[in-house]
């Protein structure tokens, strides 16, 4: 099969009523970003992050996610293990449900308990879970180990605890398996190094942990969503600059977080469908898989004349058959001499192929979990990045880690994260940790000014 046979396979061209006609399908040959098409499965973090963090944690201990907690049941049955006056069990048992359960919901006195908790009960359990599937995939890589330690229920920990962990049921072993790609280097490998950081105090980990995976899944899928729209000019190896304001601080049209903020993440959102059809269909031509554009251009202009002439000609004669299917005519389409030319010229046709309301409602998907956590609607300048108290916290943690840093460092540190501050907000981050005696002075100098670890 050729590769354009297996590309209007994938996209199911047929004949009907005379036309033909295609799917826009995506998710076969690349699976970038865990994003829905379809309203009703988009996860929209009603239950905050719990479900998608109970998911990854099923995920890491590769363990089946088809489960029933029995409220009454399983407190019955825990409470049958412990010898007592017969007139005391019921004052146990409603001990028992106030340290298992908070608001019907299991309560996660440990990092082991983590996995019991369920995904939302209606359609956006699928994007929760893909959700969860991105971070196991393309943050953690599926390298589980790191966690082993901390899920180790320790013969120290409260007897109840124990108690309580060995009536949980058993969930069935289920493997997982790759289908999103690895993240972008300088992301992945600070996650997986703030990840060992944060393991290394159990009591901040429990506190941060939602945090955290939502702060890398937000930040992972912003660059990703920037970079894409530079095509083969994006810039793999460090942050586009995005900048956030504080939550207690005033802000103006003038800011930075206000004129390259959370403005410049929107409006190249809704143009990642048009990209993610793209590079569909280009790995399909391509005979590749999971590679954006500059790993495609790369590829291409390693290949001998044969095979780049042949990709050029599939390119082309795709674009005329697209343009013909979903827009009913061929205006404008050219032969192009180059790679870049003949891909920019594929996306333009995709995006205008598909409409509008769809482009905007698979770009809701990076709205969705920033309003939660890292967007503050600010009047007339609509919603800005934001750093609340505690996420500063947690940046500083991970930032600093176990010895001090200069003040200078910390902000470097913090644009490594994806946070970039401008000059104003640089200045409350000092005022509030002099409150918070963070700040060890040598001198008034920025460059003689440390910051304390937290961990």
């Amino acid at each position: 099969m050729s590769a354009l046979e297996e590309l209007r396979d994938a996209l199911n061209v047929k004949e009907k009523n005379g036309k033909l006609t295609l799917k826009h399908n995506i998710n076969k040959k690349t699976s970038f970003l865990p994003f829905q098409t379809r309203n009703p499965e988009r996860a929209k973090f009603k239950n905050g992050f719990a479900p998608v963090l109970g998911q990854f944690f099923r995920y890491v201990e590769e363990v089946s996610s088809t489960f029933e907690l029995e409220k009454e049941a399983l407190i019955s049955e825990i409470a049958k293990d412990v010898e007592m006056d017969e007139a005391d069990r019921p004052h146990f048992e409603r001990i028992l449900e106030d340290y298992l359960f908070q608001d019907n919901s299991i309560r996660v006195f440990h990092p082991i308990m983590y996995k019991y908790i369920p995904l939302s009960d209606s359609k956006e359990a699928k994007g929760e879970g893909e959700i969860a599937q991105y971070i196991y995939n393309a943050l953690l890589e599926n390298e589980s180990q790191e966690f082993s330690e901390i899920l180790e229920l320790k013969g120290s920990e409260h007897v109840l605890s124990r108690l309580i962990h060995q009536h949980m049921p058993q969930l069935p072993t289920e493997p997982s398996y790759r289908k999103y790609t690895a993240s972008l280097p300088f992301i992945r490998e600070t996650f997986q190094e703030d990840l060992k950081t944060l393991l290394t105090n159990k009591e901040f980990f429990m506190n941060h942990i939602q945090l955290f995976l939502a702060y890398y899944y937000f930040y992972s899928a912003s660059q990703l969503i920037l970079k894409i729209n530079q095509f083969e000019k994006m810039e793999s190896t460090s942050p586009t600059p995005i900048y956030y304001n504080l939550d207690w601080e005033a802000s103006n049209r003038n800011r930075m977080a206000t004129t390259t903020g959370f403005k410049v993440i929107m409006e190249n959102s809704r143009k990642l469908l048009s990209h993610v059809n793209t590079l569909e269909h280009l790995n399909i031509i391509m005979q590749t898989e999971q590679r954006n554009y500059l790993e495609l251009h790369e590829q291409f202009g390693a290949l001998e004349e044969k095979e780049q002439t042949r990709i050029l000609d599939d390119v082309y004669q795709w674009t005329l058959e697209y343009s013909e299917i979903v827009l009913g005519n061929q205006d404008e389409i050219e032969e192009k001499h180059t790679f870049k030319e003949s891909y920019r010229q594929l996306q333009q046709q995709i995006s205008k192929g598909l409409k509008l309301e769809t482009k905007y409602r698979y770009a809701l998907a990076i709205n969705e979990i920033g309003k939660v956590y890292f967007l503050k609607t600010r009047g007339s300048l609509g919603n800005t990045l934001n750093v609340t108290q505690d996420f500063l916290i947690l940046l500083t943690a991970l930032s600093v880690k176990q010895s001090k840093i200069s003040l200078k460092q910390l902000f470097v540190e913090f644009e490594k994260r994806g946070v970039f501050l401008d000059r104003y907000s640089k200045e409350e981050v000092v005022e509030l940790f002099n409150k918070l005696n963070l700040i060890e002075k040598k001198s008034d100098s920025g460059d003689a000014q440390y910051v304390k670890p937290i961990l």
